[in-house]
């Protein structure tokens, strides 16, 4: 079992290596304007798990969602 998690690392490395030299001959050949694709999309993605994020408050006991909409609080 130990001989499959080391292949199994091995195999990620080398992935995230080959990915990693894809990455950086597009950023050397397109340079500003990736750079600033990557940005504009990282920014998108952000917002969107914003807008998705449930309202709520923290207090001592931890974070409280509030109630869905529709349903009226006693």
């Amino acid at each position: 079992m130990k001989a499959k998690s080391v292949i199994a690392f091995v195999f990620l490395i080398a992935i995230w290596m080959s990915a990693a030299g894809v990455e950086y001959d597009v950023a050397i050949h397109l340079g500003f304007l990736f750079s600033a694709v990557v940005s504009f999309l990282a920014l998108v993605v952000l917002m969107g798990g914003l807008f998705r994020a449930p309202e709520g408050y923290e207090d001592d006991k931890g974070f409280h969602t509030g109630a869905p909409a529709g349903i009226a609080l006693r």
